[in-house]
C-alpha cells in the first residue's frame, strides 16, 4: 500500500543517474547510489575525465561508467542526460540554473544539495531564481528537489519535521559544528564557497522580516552533546534562512514562525573563527574582480584559491585517516522553539555525520564532511529514483510529506548517522 505523497514504488528494470561532478561530493554520491538495487547505471561526469573515470572505477560497484562534461554547457548536459530518471548536481552553484535546463530539456528530474552564492548572486538571490522554473518544471512533471545535503538538507527536514509537532513555531536556530585538525594540507569543501559565504552580511530572519547582519555577528556560546561541548558560533549566510520562513507556513500552515538563524563555529575558544575574519576582512577572499597596476582585472577569490595545494590522492588521504592522523568529526543541531498545548515547548534535533576514519574503512579519500553532505543527498535522489518523491515543480525538504521525512531520517541512522531528538516542556 502506497503511503499518501510518496509515489508509485519503483518498477523499471533500468533506472540511470546522472552525476554532474566526480569531486569529494560526487565520489561520495556514486559510491550510494551504486549499492541501491533500484539504480542500474550511473553516468558520472566531469570536466576532469580522469577523475570521473577513477570515481566510477573506485565506488560505481560496476554501474558507473566516468566521461568528461562542461557543466556550462547545457546541451551537453541535456544529451547526457538522455534517458536518465535522475541529474544530480554535484558541483559549485554557479551551474545550478544550468542543470536545471538540462533537465528540461531532456526530462530527468533534479537534485542539488545547495542553492548557493554565485559570482552575481547571495544564496537568497540564488535560491529565489531558481524558483523563476518553478512553474516550467511542474508543467513538464518534473521533480526538482533543492538543498538537499547535511546544511541545508538534513537541517531542513528537522525543521520540517519540528515546525509540524509543535501547536505553535516562533524561532527555529540552527547550529553547524566541527573539529578539524590535519598534519598535511586538506580541503573538506569548496574554499571558494566557503570563504565568500563568509564574506557576505548572514541573511537573518528576525522579528518576521528578512535582515543583513555584520559578517561573524550574532557570536555566542553553546552547549552542543558530547563529545563536543562548550562551542563558539556565529551567524553564517546559509539557505536554511531563505527557504524556511517562506516555505514551512505555505505546507504546514502559520505557527508565528518569527525568527531563523544558522551560525556555524569549528574551535572552543573561537580563534579560527578570528582567523578567517581577518582573512576575509583583509579583501583576498573577495568575489568581487579587482583592477591590477597592468589594467588586468582578477578576483581575488580566484587567486587565493589557485595558491592552495591539492588535497593528497585518495591513498594518502585514506592512510592518514585509518591511522588517525587526521581529526574530522562534526555535530549539526537544529532547535525548534514554540508552543504544545498552550505551554512553553521546544524540540531539539542533533545529527552525528561518522568521522573521518570510519568513513575512509568505506570510502578511500572521502571526509566527514564529503560523507555527511552527500549522503542525505544520496538517500533523497534514491527516493526519486524510487517513486518515493514524485511531486512536480520544485520542492524542499522541509515541505516533502511526513513519512518520506521519518523515512529519510531513518535511512540517514542506518547509514551511520545517528540522530537524536529531545521534545522538553517548559512550565511558565
Amino acid at each position: 500500500m502506497l503511503m499518501p505523497g510518496c509515489g508509485m514504488p519503483w518498477k523499471e528494470k533500468h533506472m540511470k543517474v546522472l552525476i554532474v561532478g566526480a569531486g569529494m561530493q560526487g565520489q561520495v554520491l556514486t559510491w550510494n547510489l551504486g549499492r541501491n538495487p533500484a539504480v542500474t547505471e550511473i553516468l558520472v561526469t566531469d570536466y576532469d575525465e580522469s577523475r570521473a573515470k577513477f570515481v566510477a572505477g573506485q565506488v560505481g560497484n560496476g554501474k558507473a561508467t566516468g566521461a568528461f562534461i562542461d557543466a556550462s554547457d547545457v546541451d551537453a548536459m541535456a544529451k547526457a542526460g538522455d534517458g536518465a530518471k535522475l541529474i544530480v548536481n554535484a558541483v559549485i552553484p554557479e551551474f545550478n540554473m544550468g542543470i536545471m535546463r538540462a533537465c528540461l530539456k531532456c526530462g530527468a528530474a533534479y537534485l542539488d544539495m545547495a542553492s548557493g552564492q554565485t559570482r552575481t548572486k547571495t544564496i537568497d538571490e540564488a535560491f529565489l531564481e531558481q524558483m523563476t522554473l518553478a512553474d516550467d518544471l511542474a508543467k513538464a512533471g518534473i521533480t526538482a528537489l533543492l538543498s538537499t545535503g547535511m546544511d541545508p538538507g538534513v537541517t531542513n527536514t528537522f525543521a520540517g519535521i519540528g515546525y509540524q509537532d509543535l501547536d505553535k513555531c516562533f524561532e527555529i536556530r540552527i547550529k553547524d559544528y566541527a573539529l578539524f585538525d590535519s598534519p598535511v594540507p586538506l580541503q573538506v569543501w569548496s574554499q571558494e564557497t566557503y570563504y565568500t559565504d563568509c564574506a557576505q552580511p548572514p541573511l537573518l530572519y528576525e522579528d518576521g522580516e528578512f535582515k543583513r547582519v555584520e559578517i561573524f555577528g550574532r557570536r555566542e556560546k553553546y552547549m552542543f552533546p558530547e563529545p563536543f561541548g562548550l562551542g563558539t558560533v556565529i551567524c553564517h549566510d546559509h539557505e536554511e534562512v531563505a527557504t524556511l520562513p517562506r516555505l514551512l507556513a505555505g505546507t504546514w500552515g502559520e505557527k508565528g514562525l518569527h525568527y531563523v538563524d544558522f551560525k556555524m563555529g569549528g574551535d572552543p575558544d573561537g580563534a579560527a573563527i578570528d582567523a578567517d575574519l581577518a582573512l576575509v576582512g583583509s579583501g583576498m577572499t573577495s568575489k568581487y574582480p579587482v583592477k591590477l597596476k597592468d589594467g588586468t582585472e582578477v578576483r581575488p577569490i580566484d587567486v587565493f584559491v589557485a595558491t592552495l595545494p591539492p588535497n593528497p590522492p585518495a591513498d594518502e588521504l585514506a592512510k592518514l585517516a585509518l591511522a588517525g592522523e587526521i581529526t574530522d568529526f562534526g555535530v549539526v543541531t537544529v532547535d525548534c522553539i514554540g508552543e504544545k498545548k498552550g505551554k512553553p515547548a521546544s524540540i531539539a534535533f542533533n545529527i552525528f555525520p561518522p568521522d573521518i576514519k570510519w568513513v575512509n574503512s568505506q570510502i578511500p579519500g572521502a571526509t566527514c564532511v564529503s560523507y555527511g553532505t552527500s549522503t542525505p543527498a544520496s538517500i533523497y535522489a534514491e527516493f526519486i529514483v524510487e517513486g518515493k518523491i514524485a511531486a512536480a515543480g520544485i520542492v524542499c525538504p522541509e515541505i516533502l510529506p511526513r513519512n518520506v521525512q521519518d523515512a529519510f531520517c531513518a535511512e540517514c541512522v542506518r547509514r551511520n548517522m545517528p540522530i537524536t531528538r529531545t521534545d522538553t516542556a517548559h512550565i511558565a
